[in-house]
């Protein structure tokens, strides 16, 4: 392939402004206006441009020397738009001022907005306010003649999309953004010496090229000098379909650019995302259907302790005043109170008489109960029509000769209500606000008897002075639902494609046959009701996972490609920015009713070489090779979530402080304070099942579905509490815990 000697070439393209400083001043403005979307209302818009051409103007024309004066939202939204018109833009405001108005970005803080509000009010007393709140009442437009001729109401929905394509963090990288200037001096050099072509720019060069329209003296001095024309910006051009003309133009700069550079022209993160899932998903208010899920494992303990030795409480009225027995609490002897142990421990021939176990499972309004199956059991009944009254517990011992052995009565107490939790806001905080409430070793304490005096309690299990009855905190704060999965069948997409997939990222897929599979999420302990479905598309080497009830979308998660994220390589911050490599690197991203609501991102080296990993099991690798984190998107800016995962004895589990999976069984724990974020972990938790489902299978050779390997009795024996406690990192971050119960 012949190229021109462009590395000197391009270089002589000059810019007079410093567009990466003013590129994050420009995002800022982007994310301003992408949080207002009552902006885009018609009537919004209509009365936005109304003040814009009628005041504003006029305005910034006589103070266009200041250079602290900043426009009020609605109106800079307008001004940012008709700016990213560069001829058109030259032309109206010679129409309604006589000359070109100039403009610059300028950083916003409060001093200059009082200021120009100020100014503004100075000018134009009463007859106009610096400020319209558009979400309480639109004014009317009033009857005006316009002298502008560019169509600003449609522009300015247009505009509001592009913040999504670069909203990303490695759009404000130093080392991204240098990159980003010289492929933009690269784009206009390739425009110079191909003047007939509709250039078609990447979006790391449409971000600096908008940047660069936004100073338009500037930008039009620095054209003429670099073209001998002012380069035009035509963003009315959308369609992007087989053989229209931006598809067309595509890839003639697309071939353009590697024949002259002898590159590609697409780089990695720089490509089309789509258009934002904001206020396109709908939003769960009511959590009170996740009340099917509840289930508690309650925990009968013998003490060597009295209550005479150590001051615990007894059965407190509510809920929201259980206090946690911890390992910390010790009485003034030798001898501690009972935490929680393993009821499945394979070193222990015997079971454990110290320590019996239940489950109540209050949707159901049934008792599940399960002892040590062994010299003492614990049995509890209650009134099935109201499972919160007249609870009894009843300690039990073996009695008879195999196989005619069962189990009499030794005692029984009532231990009054068990606790009360109504609605899913209804979150235990524990009194001692050193223990966290996914402590494992944490019992919420529910009722406590002496039974020193008690000599058949004795005889049973010697040296016992108290009966301890209590939850586990971290079953009171979460909830499991069950993933159900289905066959998966090659479906044909119907001309509403969006409307399945819940993702606007892929176009053209209309009449495109996909496999497809549809899953279902249930309370853990039953298949009835049905909570959530789970639409699994893959298409074009995508997963696509849409979270959705009827015809309701609430999350949806699919896999990233090299497209939207940046290598490693691409950037200088690599702590703070997401970035991917294909080759060894796997990344999701997660979406809601607000937007890109998260990206998961792991490395998929250790589920290659099974040999590996197998040897790796009994070596010393590094805390950091069995993690990797979930990027939260919030309004603080973006937060890490560290996502362990643990196997011993091909029991798989994964699971952060918010959320767990159990892969044997395909349950999902979630915290209860995590639960209005729930529709975005089951998608979420949903993917990676599936995606670490497969990379198991790599491992162990076989398919790790629970449910039709193990039977779905998520209520047996072998429930163990104990959580991962792997150190997360070097740099004395925070240890995460599975908030799991493997059922």
């Amino acid at each position: 392939m012949s190229t021109v000697n462009s590395d000197t070439n391009y270089l002589s393209i000059e810019i007079s402004e410093n567009l990466k400083q003013s590129v994050l001043e420009h995002i800022n403005y982007l994310k301003e206006f992408h949080e207002h979307p009552e902006l885009l209302a018609d009537q919004a818009r209509a009365y936005a441009i109304y003040r814009y051409e009628k005041f504003w103007l006029p305005f910034i024309f006589e103070n266009q020397e200041l250079d602290n004066i900043l426009p009020p939202i609605d109106i800079h939204l307008v001004w940012h738009t008709h700016l990213l018109a560069p001829l058109i833009y030259a032309t109206d405001c010679e129409q309604v001022l006589g000359r070109l108005v100039n403009a610059k970005i300028r950083q916003k803080n409060p001093q200059s907005l009082k200021y120009s509000e100020q100014l503004w009010l100075k000018k134009y007393q009463k007859s106009m306010p610096y400020n319209i709140d558009y979400t309480t009442v639109i004014p009317p437009v009033p009857t005006y003649t316009s002298k502008i001729k560019y169509n600003l109401h449609n522009a300015v929905e247009r505009q509001v999309g592009f913040y999504y394509n670069v909203a990303l963090d490695h759009y404000k990288d130093e080392k991204f953004l240098n990159d980003a200037l010289l492929r933009y001096k690269k784009f206009i050099y390739l425009k110079k010496i191909n003047p007939q072509l509709f250039v078609v720019p990447m979006y790391d060069i449409d971000l600096i090229w908008h940047t660069h329209q936004l100073h338009p003296e500037s930008y039009k001095r620095d054209m003429i000098k670099n073209l001998n024309q002012v380069l035009h910006h035509d963003d009315s051009t959308q369609d992007r379909t087989v053989n229209s003309k931006l598809h067309i133009a595509d890839h003639d700069t697309r071939h353009k650019w590697e024949e002259l550079y002898g590159e590609k022209l697409p780089k990695n993160g720089c490509m089309y995302r789509g258009k934002s899932s904001k206020n396109l998903y709908n939003e769960v208010t009511d959590f009170s259907f996740l009340l099917e899920c509840q289930r508690y494992s309650m925990y009968v303990q013998f003490s060597t302790v009295s209550s005479n030795d150590v001051a615990l409480p007894l059965l407190l009225p509510s809920a929201t005043k259980l206090k946690p027995i911890t390992s910390t609490e010790k009485s003034s002897t030798a001898e501690n109170v009972n935490t929680i142990v393993s009821l499945t421990d394979p070193l222990q021939t015997q079971p454990l008489p110290q320590q019996i176990f239940a489950q109540i499972n209050l949707s159901e309004q049934e008792l599940f109960a399960r002892g040590s199956s062994g010299l003492i059991e614990a049995h509890f009944e209650a009134d099935y029509s109201d499972l919160k009254t007249d609870l009894k517990l009843k300690i039990q011992q073996r009695s008879g000769y195999w196989p005619m052995n069962y189990f009499t009565s030794v005692q029984e107490f009532d231990i009054g209500e068990p606790i009360k939790i109504t609605t899913p806001n209804d979150i235990v905080e524990p009194s001692d606000k050193a223990t966290a409430d996914n402590n494992p070793n944490a019992l919420f304490h529910l009722f406590e008897s002496n039974i020193e005096n008690e000599l058949k309690m004795q005889e049973l299990v010697p040296h016992a002075k108290r009966l301890i009855v209590g939850i586990p905190a971290v079953e009171i704060n979460t909830i499991i639902v069950s993933f159900e999965s289905s066959a998966y069948d090659e479906v044909t997409l119907k001309d509403n494609y969006p409307t399945q997939l819940g993702t606007t990222f892929l176009f053209n897929l209309e009449n495109v046959k996909v496999k497809q599979a549809l899953h279902e999420i249930h309370p853990c302990h039953q298949k009835d009701p049905l909570l959530l479905n789970i639409r699994h598309t893959i298409v074009n080497g995508c997963d696509i996972f849409t979270a959705f009830y009827h015809t309701e979308i609430y999350a949806s998660c699919h896999t990233l490609n090299w497209s939207q994220l940046p290598l490693p390589t691409d950037v200088q911050a690599i702590k703070d920015v997401i970035t991917l490599d294909p080759q060894t690197e796997e990344a999701l991203i997660i979406k809601d009713h607000n937007g890109d609501w998260g990206i998961v991102k792991y490395n998929t080296a250790l589920f290659i070489d099974t040999q590996e990993i197998r040897s790796s099991l009994s070596s010393t690798l590094s805390p950091e090779s069995f993690q990797f984190y979930l990027y939260r998107f919030t309004a603080k800016g973006v937060e890490k979530e560290a996502i362990f995962f643990d196997w011993e004895d091909e029991k798989w589990s994964i699971g952060s402080d918010n959320f767990g999976i159990d892969m044997n069984t395909w349950s999902i724990s979630l915290k209860r304070s995590s639960l209005r974020e729930c529709m975005q972990y089951f998608c979420l938790c949903s993917a990676l099942i599936i995606r670490f489902d497969t990379l198991f299978n790599e491992i162990f050779g076989q398919q790790l579905n629970g449910v039709e390997e193990h039977g779905n009795d998520l209520l047996s024996n072998e429930t163990n509490l104990e959580r991962l406690s792997i150190d997360g990192s070097n740099n004395n971050e925070k240890k995460p815990t599975m908030v799991i119960s493997s059922v």
